[in-house]
């Protein structure tokens, strides 16, 4: 039975949608028939409940960072192959399926720092150059690295992400100011997230807003502030409870991001039932399908005109969800799992 291994670093990592990503298709990996499956876990790090299976071995690291990945990991994994779900891998490793979720560092370098963005470069350079495969999450994620790193879109196979665990859930509500009536905006202060003039947007047209995740990691977003105005509250992370609790609870998502290599909120928002109002930049059109109302990221007055056109009619809204619901329902966790091992059984 081959032995295929797992890049587990983030399990050590705050979690977010690379590792929500990285989480779940390792999950439905274990329910693959025919390989064992050894899961790396990096010091200082707990492996999750769901890698207690037979087909699963786990094994804790004595070290963690680029220690782990850049040397323990190749050495660990010789002569196997090695699955790495977001982010570096190692570079001197050849036998492994590698992925990058998007090419925004190099697409809105200013959003991050100089060190990060030269690092994400020369590694993705090399890694896509030498891993058997390279994962990516949309067909605008393909096209865009393959772009930026002068390599074939052929070396990139598509398994996009899902949502349809959050809707399993049960809703909690958060402990913040809350309207009933307010919309809700999900992204940080990075400045391709956008969420500046928009949110100021529903500010001054009198409307109510919770805004999730604006917060911005000094270890790799430049400094950035923003006033949004009366109104808007700002939540930063919650538990997947509290969220699911805003997209049943919200008038409407509003996602207004200029860049995106999936955008999972928007998909989160359609399996929650939340309407979604969203901009028609990179990968969001391709994710959300008719299951939107869109708007030009950078013309407040459009996403507003939109927002009258929601607030406009209960059919306009049902219409909507009903749309939004038949999209989701495209993706899920185990088929882009499936995809993986379809692969595993070509090598």
């Amino acid at each position: 039975m081959p032995t295929v291994h797992i890049n587990g670093k983030w399990l050590r990592q705050p979690f977010t949608g690379v590792q929500r990503y990285s989480d779940e298709i390792a999950k439905n990996l274990t329910n693959a028939q025919g390989f064992r499956f050894v899961l790396h876990v990096p010091k200082g790090a707990s492996a999750p409940e769901w890698a207690d299976k037979a087909t699963m071995t786990t094994r804790v690291a004595p070290v963690s960072g680029l220690l782990f990945e850049q040397f323990y990991l190749p050495v660990v994994s010789r002569g196997g192959l090695l699955l790495t779900f977001g982010g570096t891998a190692p570079l001197i490793k050849r036998r492994q399926l590698v992925t990058f979720h998007d090419a925004t560092p190099f697409r809105f370098p200013a959003t991050y720092t100089k060190l990060f963005v030269a690092f994400y470069f020369v590694a993705y350079f090399i890694l896509s150059r030498t891993a058997l495969i390279v994962m990516t999450v949309s067909e605008f994620s393909r096209g865009e690295l393959a772009e930026v790193l002068r390599t074939s879109p052929r070396r990139f196979m598509v398994v996009p992400c899902a949502a349809n665990g959050l809707s399993e859930i049960e809703p909690n509500k958060p402990d913040l100011e809350w309207r009933t009536g307010s919309y809700l905006v999900v992204g940080t202060y990075a400045l391709h997230k956008n969420l500046v003039g928009p949110v100021r947007a529903l500010s001054d047209s009198g409307r109510t807003a919770v805004v999730v995740g604006a917060a911005a990691d000094d270890r790799v977003y430049s400094s950035v502030s923003a006033t949004f105005g009366p109104g808007v509250t700002i939540a930063k992370r919650l538990t997947d409870a509290e969220l699911a609790w805003l997209y049943r609870n919200a008038r409407a998502l509003v996602f207004p991001s200029l860049y995106e290599g999936f955008g999972l909120p928007v998909l989160e928002a359609q399996t929650m039932r939340c309407p979604v109002v969203a901009s028609t930049a990179a990968s969001i059109p391709e994710v959300a399908g008719d299951g939107a109302l869109y708007f030009e990221p950078e013309a407040p007055e459009d996403l507003l005109k939109q927002l009258d056109e929601l607030e406009s009619s209960d059919s306009v809204v049902d219409g909507l969800v009903d749309r939004a619901l038949g999209n989701a329902a495209r993706f899920s966790w185990e088929t882009s799992a499936e995809r993986i091992v379809e692969w595993l059984h070509a090598q």
